[in-house]
């Protein structure tokens, strides 16, 4: 069985050969659809990459987000609620010290306030970032020192300032002499031990201050959020069953007022708009393969009509109807793997060729992916369009009678 299969393999490669000019002008839709199949496929994979790495840059794909949700809906409009939960310091430092996966944590939120330097009578506007833990390891500090533990445990009425803030607080001298001023801001009047470089040259005028100053009051003013992050992908699930199990005990039933995000769950969103997407266009670009499959059929019905001598002949030596059957669904596979050949080259190259000109409008690093999946489509249209368009060929050539074959020749 195997030896005769690839016996009749054979013979539809010479006939390919034979007929090179004429198959190709044959399976030209294949070629144009496969093309257009494998262009798509890799320029929609490459977004998809693009769109995971840009969601990566902004924001870790291990981290969750706990955030208070402070609306609810009635009636379809969105009102704030009366009362609702939020998250404070203490709570925070008890969940903290208990979780063992987390690698970083963060406790925020964040005002824009007028604070007034002390023996000053102007004020400064400047962005007051409420914090629970030390800045970011990418924080450069330029001037005094940083948070310790106790400035949070201890309410400590200490504030770090970036740059802008120290410029107009220090003038146009050393910014050192920012370091021990004083100035007040959301009910507390705070001393500047640090000077930090800022992130952007565009950066507002900023200070850090621990969030355990805050109020009851100023902590529902100004809900904050809630961030962890853990060292593997596969740990965020469980670390979600942790901070669901840990609001459920601090808040009971109110526990319900807060919004658990992870990046996980965008991305996962992301791969299926890409796969919806993905289809789709594969539907689409498929009718122009299909154009091809006829023009496969019409091909080896060509052929059935050429060579009818030929089978006449193979049947009159003991050729049997599969033995046909399998010749001409050979060489309709072979057609259409030659065809698909093609494309995945034209296609291939189309890709490529249009990486520089996307750089160019839209000046973004991004690049076209191939991937094992591409090829396996295309290996499975190459079959599919030569078992669908090459069976009734196939059949008719088998049915001939031997010797009217013979004697039409």
């Amino acid at each position: 069985m195997l030896r005769n299969t690839l016996q009749s393999f054979g013979l539809a490669i010479q006939n390919i050969r034979a007929n090179l000019f004429h198959t190709f002008l044959s399976v030209l839709g294949i070629i144009i659809g496969v093309a257009a199949l494998v262009a798509t496929f890799s320029l929609i994979d490459g977004l998809e990459k693009f769109a995971r790495e840009q969601i990566a840059t902004q924001t870790s794909v291990n981290a969750i987000v706990v955030e208070t949700q402070t609306d609810k809906f009635i009636n379809n409009l969105s009102v704030r609620k009366d009362t609702f939960q939020v998250i404070d310091y203490e709570r925070y430092a008890r969940f903290r010290a208990n979780a063992p996966l987390v690698t970083r944590a963060s406790l925020h939120n964040s005002f824009n306030r007028e604070i007034k330097v002390i023996g000053r009578d102007s004020a400064i506007g400047a962005m007051i970032q409420c914090i629970a833990e030390r800045p970011p390891n990418d924080t450069i500090l330029t001037h005094g020192q940083l948070f310790s533990a106790t400035s949070f445990i201890g309410r400590e009425p200490v504030a770090v300032i970036n740059t802008q803030l120290a410029k107009l607080i220090a003038g146009q001298e050393d910014l050192n002499t920012a370091l021990g001023q004083s100035f007040s801001a959301l009910g507390h009047t705070l001393r500047i031990i640090g000077v930090v470089k800022d992130k952007k040259k565009e950066s507002p005028p900023m200070a850090f201050i621990p969030i355990s100053l805050l109020s009851n009051q100023d902590l529902h003013r100004s809900p904050p959020s809630l961030l962890f992050e853990v060292a593997k992908t596969e740990e965020v699930t469980v670390l979600k069953t942790q901070i669901e199990t840990w609001l459920k005990q601090e808040y009971g039933e109110q526990s319900k007022d807060f919004a658990i995000h992870s990046q996980d769950f965008w991305i996962d969103q992301t791969a299926k708009g890409f796969l919806i997407f993905r289809i789709i266009m594969g539907l689409i670009i498929g009718l122009s393969v299909l154009v091809g499959g006829v023009g496969v059929m019409n091909v080896l019905l060509i052929s059935v009509n050429e060579r009818t001598a030929e089978i006449g002949l193979r049947k009159a030596v003991g050729a049997k109807k599969g033995d046909i059957r399998r010749l001409f669904l050979a060489e309709s596979i072979t057609v259409s793997a030659f065809g698909s050949l093609v494309g995945l080259l034209l296609g291939a190259g189309f890709a490529m060729a249009a990486i520089p000109i996307i750089r160019f409008f839209a000046d973004v690093p991004f690049s076209a992916v191939l991937t094992w999946n591409t090829f396996f489509i295309i290996a499975s249209v190459a079959i599919i369009i030569g078992i669908i368009f090459g069976t009734y060929p196939a059949i008719k050539a088998a049915r001939l009678d031997p010797v009217e074959a013979l004697r039409r020749e």
